[in-house]
């Protein structure tokens, strides 16, 4: 299964070696449009064929919105061109405040549609290496809290969650440093183990992208993080390779 290229993608590796599924999505940032009587513009989106996309589009995201404001201001050109945009799915990150809520949330409104949660978890315990998207859990037991707490939310309701992008990729190029590796491998397995004993719920532990070295480096890291306990693994979902790029990359990752 191969989604549609259009920059900001991810990729979706299933286990068992087999094919590598790549997709990709751009969500616009916008704020929430008012008509002019004051009333917030309600989003007007469509959910794609499912038998061409299973996964939810939320009807509520930010380019689902500048199509409201777009549409309420007259500007129809401008709504059909964003509408392309929005009505792609695109995965939900979870924020730290709520995940239960937010997991339920998602997850129950991707069902009430016929269509499938595509959630991303990204709250590992030195994320990002400090860098800009620094942060995460303060600690082992805080990170195990919160994947309980997602794992509560999502329930027996139909998700595919995206593990932890590049936490992996961080402990093989050096990134991350080197006490924090042993507590994040068994942290990976973990919150796999949790989220596979839900029923019907796939994880992809992530793999990180077709630019940053050689596929053979990460093999084992990602044996050891749990991935044969997973559905597979996922590629470039925080980085913009091509659909191409990025189905090279999951192939040659797959026979090291």
């Amino acid at each position: 299964m191969y989604g549609k290229d259009t920059g900001h993608g991810r990729g979706i590796r299933r286990r068992g070696m087999g094919a590598v599924a790549v997709g990709a999505a751009l969500l616009l940032s916008g704020c929430s449009g008012s008509s002019d009587d004051g009333s917030e513009a309600k989003p007007s989106v469509s959910q794609q064929p499912k038998g061409e996309d299973p996964y939810w589009v939320n009807p509520d995201g930010n380019a689902a919105r500048q199509v409201a404001e777009f549409e309420d201001e007259g500007k129809k050109e401008e709504a059909g061109l964003v509408r392309r945009i929005a009505e792609q799915p695109v995965a939900d990150w979870l924020g730290t405040d709520q995940p239960e809520e937010e997991a339920r949330g998602f997850t129950e409104a991707a069902k009430a549609a016929d269509r499938e949660a595509l959630l991303v978890l990204y709250n590992i315990p030195h994320r990002d290496c400090g860098n800009y998207s620094g942060g995460g859990a303060a600690d082992g037991n805080a990170y195990r809290a919160f994947v309980d707490s997602v794992a509560k939310g999502i329930g027996d309701r139909p998700a595919t969650v995206i593990l932890e992008p590049d936490a992996v990729l961080h402990l093989v190029d050096g990134c991350t440093p080197e006490q924090f590796h042993e507590e994040r491998y068994d942290l990976l397995k973990g919150a796999i183990q949790t989220l596979k004993a839900l029923p019907a719920t796939k994880v992809y532990l992530d793999a990180g992208n077709a630019g940053w070295g050689k596929p053979e480096q990460i093999f084992e890291p990602l044996t050891w993080a749990g991935v044969a306990e997973a559905d597979g693994f996922s590629v470039n979902v925080s980085n913009f390779y091509s659909t191409g790029e990025s189905v090279a990359y999951g192939k040659e990752l797959s026979c090291p």
